[in-house]
């Protein structure tokens, strides 16, 4: 959970307009403060694998909240009460819209949505097979006001990076001149609320906070071209967009350094751009409106791979690392598409896709710390 950018997103939204009384809540506003309230429950990203054992067993998750982007595919009103089906990846639920969404015009078939949900314990009054909305907001306004969060904090800052202190974590040692953490075990505790204000740095947990530096000596590294803003911006939104969706962030550096080596305005022969090299259809159907602004190409990048990593096999276990043919297979589908690696069973024979799926491998492996 990201109290502090939650917050700062409220905050900023909030700014400026007429006292409460006088003009309702944005949608994206509410739905922040619902996640705010939640700072004690850590979030945990919706997969269908994750929907799918939850209906097997809904006490074994009882208490979990859930967040992640879904589509509306139908509702219907019945006694009064307005049910909405939403689908997530391919599965599908059916919840009950909570009194304050009742009659939301915005909520319609077809729309994409930022939803949280929680899961009733045994016994108590359940939608859904245990799952019950809490909150929900179009997913372009809540992608907006985060990204706009870590931009606004950097805009403040601007080159001020090298006065503020933070933890390297005596523990962490730079592997072969990546600079990432060998022995982080990155999820291994609930997130702690943040300490630091004032800062880009303010949006991420005390967990990502305690690899911040050793991670922004690494960009620095590959790429000494970059401005202050530039290293602060890539640096945490890597680390906060790998806490908000579960993903190795050791992975997506070891990703963008194939891609694009850290360059922000890279864009290939084939037309793919930034960061993480998305291509322009891609960046669209993400909701990017600029795919060489680091936080959004970042932010589509990393919701990607989430993606890819849940269809090959989910989460590692106990925040391990990723088993090897997870890995190969996200990878591939990555660079050459899902629809490549399903036709050929595997990473397709494709010379560019083989060498890229070998090299971030090697890089990814590196900043584990495993020997090759």
């Amino acid at each position: 959970m990201k109290p502090t950018l939650a917050a700062a997103c409220f905050l900023m939204i909030a700014a400026g307009t007429v006292p409460a009384s006088a003009a309702p809540q944005a949608p994206s506003a509410s739905y922040i403060s619902a996640r705010t309230a939640l700072r004690q429950t850590p979030l945990t990203p919706i997969t269908a694998r994750l929907l799918a054992d939850i209906q097997q067993n809904p006490t074994q998750f009882a208490g979990k909240a859930l967040e992640g982007t879904a589509t509306v595919s139908g509702q219907v009103v019945s006694d009064g009460q307005r049910t909405v089906l939403l689908n997530i990846g391919n599965d599908s639920i059916s919840v009950v819209l909570p009194a304050a969404l009742q009659k939301a015009d915005w909520i319609d078939t077809g729309c994409t949505l930022r939803v949280l949900l929680s899961v009733e314990a045994p016994g108590a009054r359940i939608e859904s097979n245990g799952l019950r909305l809490i909150s929900a907001a179009p997913e372009y306004d809540v992608a907006q006001s985060e990204r706009a969060a870590i931009a606004g904090w950097t805009r403040r800052v601007s080159s001020t990076s090298r006065s503020v202190s933070y933890d390297r974590n005596a523990q962490s040692t730079p592997v072969a001149g990546v600079g990432a953490p060998s022995t982080v075990r990155y999820y291994a505790a609930p997130p702690p609320v943040p300490r630091v204000q004032g800062h880009p740095i303010a949006a991420l947990t005390d967990r990502a906070l305690s690899i911040y530096g050793p991670y922004r000596d690494a960009i620095r590294s590959h790429n000494p071209r970059l401005s202050e803003t530039d290293l602060d911006k890539i640096a945490t939104s890597i680390l906060f967009y790998c806490d908000l969706n579960q993903v190795d962030p050791r992975l997506v550096m070891a990703m963008v350094i194939a891609e694009s080596g850290f360059n922000i305005y890279s864009t290939s022969r084939t037309g793919a751009q930034g960061l993480g090299q998305l291509m322009p259809s891609t960046a669209r159907g993400m909701g990017v409106t600029n795919a060489y602004d680091p936080i959004q190409n970042i932010q589509a990048a990393v919701r990607i791979l989430r993606g890819h990593l849940d269809k090959y096999g989910g989460a590692p276990a106990n925040a391990g690392i990723i088993p090897l043919k997870q890995l190969r297979l996200t990878m591939a589908a990555y660079n050459a598409g899902p629809g490549a690696v399903r036709k050929y069973h595997g990473v397709p024979p494709y010379r560019e896709t083989q060498r890229y799926v070998a090299k971030v491998g090697s890089l990814y492996q590196q900043m584990c710390g495993i020997a090759r």
